[in-house]
Formats: structure tokens, sequence, C-alpha cells
């Protein structure tokens, strides 16, 4: 993560792979995760098979819907956030 990155906040994620999840936007991660910025990839609109998403290297995977509505930004150097994000989501 890098100074003004808008990072959604997932409470209690459910990382397991599923295959209930393919259909619909999620993220997929490389496992372990290490601290700072994980390897993962996004797919929107979701994937063909699980296999896709393991060929790809990924071994995590966590609904876009699960990030809810709490989000935390990365501040510069001297500790103030600067910019401008839309919602995401489109959530108020």
């Amino acid at each position: 993560m890098t100074p003004r990155s808008l990072v959604g906040v997932a409470v209690v994620p459910e990382l397991n792979l599923r295959a209930d999840l393919l259909d619909d936007d999620f993220t997929a991660f490389a496992a372990p995760l290490p601290h700072g910025e994980p390897t993962h990839r996004n797919y929107p609109g979701g994937a063909d098979t699980l296999s896709e998403v393991t060929r790809d290297g990924f071994s995590l995977m966590l609904a876009d819907e699960t990030l809810g509505d709490w989000c935390a930004v990365v501040p510069d150097a001297d500790g103030v956030a600067r910019g401008q994000w839309e919602n995401p989501g489109g959530r108020s």
C-alpha cells in the first residue's frame, strides 16, 4: 500500500476458495498473505471455474460484497490524508 491508497476493510473475511463466488465480483489472493501489499487479482464479473483461479496462482478469494462500507486511507508521510475518492460500490 502506498500513500493515498483507499483500502476496503473486511471485518470477518471468509477467504476459502468457493465455487459459489465465481459468478460475482471477487478478489483472489496468493497465500500466505504478507504484510504490506498482497499478491492479488480482481475478477470483475467472476471467473468460469475455480481451476482458472488456482491456475493463476491464487488460493484465497474474497467476495467484493463483503467489504461493506468500511474504508481506510493511507496518509501521506506527514500524516495528512489528501485526495478524493468515490464512494466504494456507490453506497452511501
